[in-house]
This record gives C-alpha cells, sequence and structure tokens, in this order.
C-alpha cells in the first residue's frame, strides 16, 4: 500500500530512519519518559518481529514528517501510539498515516486496534473518529492502598477454588457467561475468541494460575477472579471479575475482592488496582465500597478490522 500523495510518502519506517521516528513519537511526552518509552519500543521491535511493520512513517523530499506505532498485544488486539507530525505538517498527512497503519494491521492479522487518551476533545480522538473508531468507553483506573487491609477473613458464601492450565476450556467457558449482559465496555462483547481473550488476560502484569479462582457456590461456579503481579511497582492488578448473570446481586463481587486485597497484602504488596468502565454503577459502587478511590480516567477507542 506504498503509495504518493502529493509529495507524500507513507510507508514503513527502514531501520535507518527509526532513530528519528522514535525521537518524533515521543515528542509529546514528558521529557523525564521519553527515554524510558524509547526504550520499550526498541525493545519490542527486537523481540517481536510483526511490531516493525506496524511501526509507519510519512515522508516529504525525504524528510520524515510524521510517524506512528502499533504495539502488538495478545488475543490479536494492537495498542496504538497515535500519529506525531513534525511542526508545520499539515494535519491531514495524520489522517493518511493513520489510515495507513490500520491497513498494516488488518495485514498482519490483528482483530483489532485501541487506543488510551486522555479524554474524548484531544487532537489524537478526533483524528481516530475520523479514521472510522468508536469511542467504546470511558475507563476509571481505580487503586486500594492495602496499609488498613485487615488480613483476617471476612464471612463469606462463596469458595475460591484455584485455577490450573487444565482448566482452561472450563474457565473460557465461564469467562463468556460472565460476559451476558456485562455493563464493562460492552463494545468488545463478541469481537475476539476467548482463547484471545485469555492470552490478553495472561499478558497483563505477572501471570501465575495460583492467582485465578474460580468462584463456586453449591457446587457450582458462579464466577471468576483473575488476579496478576505488577512486582516492578509493589502491586497487584485485579485483571478481571466476572459473576454469571443467574448469581449477580448476591454481594459476591464485593466479597471477591475483599479476597483479592487480602491476598495482595499477603503477598506484601503495596496496592490492588483495576480498571472499570465508568457507567458500570454497580461494579463501581462494590470497589469504592471497600476502599477504591478514583486514581484517574481514560477514554478507550476502538478499531474492529474484518
Amino acid at each position: 500500500m506504498d503509495s504518493t500523495i502529493d509529495p507524500v510518502e507513507y510507508a514503513v519506517v527502514s531501520k535507518w530512519q527509526r532513530a528519528a521516528a522514535l525521537a518524533l513519537l515521543v515528542s509529546e511526552d514528558l521529557t523525564s519518559e521519553q527515554n524510558g518509552r524509547i526504550a520499550t519500543i526498541v525493545t519490542e521491535l527486537r523481540e517481536v518481529a510483526v511490531s516493525a511493520a506496524t511501526l509507519v512513517g510519512a515522508t516529504r523530499d525525504q524528510k520524515l514528517t510524521a510517524v506512528a506505532w502499533a504495539q502488538i498485544l495478545p488475543g490479536k488486539t494492537a495498542l496504538l501510539w497515535p500519529p506525531r507530525l513534525a511542526p508545520n505538517e499539515i494535519e491531514s498527512v495524520g489522517d493518511q498515516l493513520q489510515t495507513f497503519l490500520d491497513h498494516q494491521l488488518q495485514t498482519t492479522g490483528m482483530r483489532m486496534a485501541q487506543a488510551v487518551l486522555p479524554d474524548c476533545q484531544h487532537l489524537d480522538a478526533r483524528r481516530l473518529i475520523r479514521a472510522g473508531y468508536l469511542h467504546a468507553a470511558d475507563l476509571l483506573y481505580l487503586i486500594s492502598p492495602l496499609d488498613r487491609v485487615a488480613v483476617t477473613s471476612d464471612e463469606c458464601d462463596i469458595e475460591f477454588v484455584p485455577y490450573t492450565v487444565n482448566d482452561r476450556d472450563r474457565l473460557a467457558a465461564l469467562v463468556e457467561r460472565t460476559y451476558i449482559e456485562t455493563l464493562d465496555v460492552p463494545a468488545l462483547d463478541g469481537v475476539r475468541s476467548l482463547n484471545d481473550v485469555l492470552c490478553g488476560y495472561e499478558q497483563t502484569g505477572e501471570f501465575s494460575p495460583d492467582r485465578w479462582f474460580f468462584l463456586r457456590n453449591g457446587g457450582e461456579d458462579v464466577g471468576c477472579l483473575l488476579l496478576n503481579d505488577h512486582p516492578g511497582q509493589a502491586q497487584w492488578e485485579l485483571v478481571y471479575l466476572g459473576i454469571v448473570p443467574e448469581a449477580r446481586g448476591n454481594g459476591w463481587g464485593r466479597q471477591a475482592t475483599r479476597f483479592a486485597q487480602r491476598l495482595a497484602k499477603a503477598a506484601d504488596r503495596e496496592r490492588l488496582i483495576l480498571a472499570v468502565d465508568a457507567t458500570n454503577d454497580p461494579a463501581v459502587s462494590a470497589y469504592t465500597s471497600v476502599g477504591f478511590f478514583e486514581l484517574l480516567r481514560r477514554s478507550v477507542f476502538l478499531k474492529i478490522f474484518n
């Protein structure tokens, strides 16, 4: 799809252009964060071969004037680093570059692309909407400091049964049931296979099967609790908590969250974090009732590829 529109060429960034491309890509980030972000991209380019095909640029008169990248995630998902333009470059170049990047993602087999932006009014948001992206949700990033969490167990009427790798089909079927009538980013429902979804959950932080649980009551699976570790930040993440429709309204989500807090504290972590759809009032209420508070809010944009 390399093409020339006016004097601008859109193409995959060549190796000799990479240093300039990465500098431009992080040019709007805080100076203190730029080196770390460049290191992240360089590592990805080295370790994930397909990532080189998703570092794309616009060249005018042999000079790189815009660059964009998509980080390849598990589950056939890409995380966008939206176009960054050199000073005085026209906005339409960013639009054309985003279109070119989306084409690259389709040809590399991605099922969807997502971008997490500060808000819906951001320039990147307007560009993504022009490129066919959907504003799928506003996410609340919640945090629970664990210093005041009691180690002793609350009264609980559900059983927490650890997951094993032999339980994957069972877990996939259960997660699918918990997605029924979900209030958490419903735009994602049915977009990816359950295997892709679980692969994505496994790659969020550090995965260990003994931190994933089936929630059981009366001998039946009624939900699941998936926790991963972020040792470098001294925190655990509640990656997913789901309850099947017929078991909702019993307070079991709150019980599972309290259980997660106790486990994270027992593992000598300082905090438990999670992300939840801002419109999911029952979940937000349950989390805030056990000590979570809002750290920040972000807007999520999605594009599904056929």
